[in-house]
């Protein structure tokens, strides 16, 4: 006889199996069915020893992303390399969850087409960085670095939108010590020591010889001239400066005197102008006196000739006829 089963049992089992779902629907796709992610491409050149697919994308620290396939090589539908590109580069394909870019405040400009191109005009580059020492896990780190060139891989017709990469911080130090060792490698010690001793030899062969003795012996009584000559200079000059030094006294002295002399010459003659002035005073009343004297002269010459006409005037006197007495 068959044994009836509970529908109690049958319901509790399909609600169960209803929360199982949504439980691992939660857990394993992490809401990832009902969000749109925006998806990159990173080439990257290196070991990705440590990146995993599902490893975190941040940005400074603050995840935006995940990575979803780590590839060798993308298929010709997922994008072609550029003519000239040596060396391998591996690619990475990452999703940008737009949700959490806006769930953390940024205004998501960056994952639209014309955004993105200013973000990475600005230096924006993709990089692994150490997510734990212990584990040597990796992740994608998004930051500046505008003073990195910008270096696509891909023909820009594919599907992916690619991000530069840099190398990380180790392997850019690796690389300078790499192209330090290979300036090292170059350099011929063998030849450097060799010109280094010769050298050594030579100073000491000099440095013993007695030419080099006899020379700097002939070179301390040279010396000792040049400063006995250098004394008798600066004494002459102290001795010119103190003939000088007078003789532009009794200069400027004479030219004193001069100049008081060339006063009293112009004062001089400023009144000797003033003197020959027509109308200056002594010019006037010398022209009085010259007329005085004129007329007197021409009074004794009357007298002269009234005298030899009539000499017995001197003792009658002047005649005066009856008429006028």
């Amino acid at each position: 006889m068959n044994k009836r089963v509970s529908p109690a049992v049958i319901g509790a089992f399909v609600v169960a199996s209803f929360a199982i779902l949504v439980v691992a629907l939660i857990v394993v796709g992490s809401g990832k069915m009902f969000t749109r992610p925006v998806r990159f491409v990173c080439m990257f050149q290196g070991n990705l020893n440590g990146l995993k697919v599902g490893a975190p994308v941040k940005v400074r620290g603050v995840q935006i992303g995940t990575v979803v396939a780590i590839e060798l090589r993308l298929l010709p539908s997922q994008g072609q390399i550029r003519p000239g590109i040596k060396g391998l580069r591996l690619p990475v394909i990452i999703d940008v969850d737009r949700s959490q870019v806006l769930a953390k405040g940024a205004s998501g400009e960056a994952l639209e087409t014309s955004g993105f191109d200013d973000w990475i005009k600005r230096g924006m580059r993709a990089q692994l960085a150490t997510e734990s020492l212990l584990t040597g896990l990796l992740y994608i780190d998004l930051d500046l670095h505008p003073n990195t060139p910008i270096k696509f891989v891909l023909e820009p017709d594919g599907p992916y939108r690619e991000i530069p990469t840099v190398q990380t911080d180790l392997a850019q130090l690796q690389e300078r010590l790499t192209q330090v060792l290979d300036k090292f490698d170059k350099i011929d010690f063998q030849a450097l020591f060799v010109s280094i001793t010769d050298a050594a030899n030579s100073i000491k062969t000099l440095t013993g010889s007695p030419e080099l003795k006899a020379t700097l012996e002939s070179l301390k009584g040279t010396v000792a001239n040049l400063n006995q000559a250098v004394t008798s200079a600066r004494a002459l000059l102290n001795n010119a400066n103190a003939k000088v030094g007078p003789l532009i006294d009794d200069i400027r002295e004479s030219s004193d005197e001069a100049n008081k002399t060339m006063t009293e010459t112009r004062a001089a003659l400023v009144s000797l102008q003033q003197t020959l002035d027509p109308n200056a005073p002594l010019a006037v009343h010398l022209n009085q006196t010259l007329d005085s004297l004129n007329e007197t002269s021409q009074s004794l010459g009357e007298l002269a000739d009234y005298l030899q006409r009539n000499p017995s005037a001197l003792i009658r006197g002047r005649y005066m006829p009856d008429k006028d007495k």
